[in-house]
């Protein structure tokens, strides 16, 4: 669909574990798109699709969850933003976040504010930016869910434009 696939060996069994066909009738983009944004539910719990991300925003609890995000946005750009050496430092307590990786050689930190357990979305915006300087033609993109989760992708313009006709979802581009 609008060039956002399954991963092989993924089937529509694995669609249906969570939620039977009725459902995915009612609102069948919307659902089908976060639940390909998800990770399988069971062994071996890997992401659905590599083309889409559904991101609940409540998810900073300790170090490894915004390499994690980092790793994440790599993917979807794939092979556009090749991140390498992610670390990063989460001490909710203290208010203190990081994120660091080296991108073309050059190491590259960002300062994440600490709000509870809630990701800082500038994190987001470093990322949208830093994609749009590599002047790949792609962009990541964004559809709100309207609760604390949305859905991620990552597209050329042409790409967008599909998804919104065909499923009339009003995806934007992340900023």
């Amino acid at each position: 669909m609008c060039d956002i696939r399954l991963r092989p060996g993924i089937t529509i069994d694995n669609l249906l574990y969570s939620f039977d066909r009725e459902k995915y009738e009612k609102e069948p983009y919307v659902l089908l798109l976060t639940v390909m944004g998800g990770e399988l539910e069971e062994e071996p719990f890997e992401y659905i699709s590599k083309d889409i991300w559904h991101f609940d925003t409540e998810c900073i609890e300790d170090h490894g969850y915004y390499v994690a995000i980092a790793q994440r946005m790599s993917d979807l750009a794939g092979g556009s933003l090749p991140l390498e050496e992610i670390t990063d430092y989460v001490d909710l307590e203290e208010g203190e976040a990081w994120l660091s990786f080296k991108l073309d050689g050059k190491k590259i930190k960002w300062i994440a504010a600490v709000e509870d357990d809630w990701v800082d979305p500038k994190i987001f915006s470093q990322f949208a930016e830093l994609l749009i300087k590599r002047k790949t033609g792609k962009r990541f993109t964004y559809y709100d869910l309207g609760g604390q989760d949305c859905l991620i992708g990552c597209s050329a313009v042409k790409q967008l434009e599909k998804i919104k006709r065909e499923t009339g979802l009003n995806f934007a581009w992340l900023t």
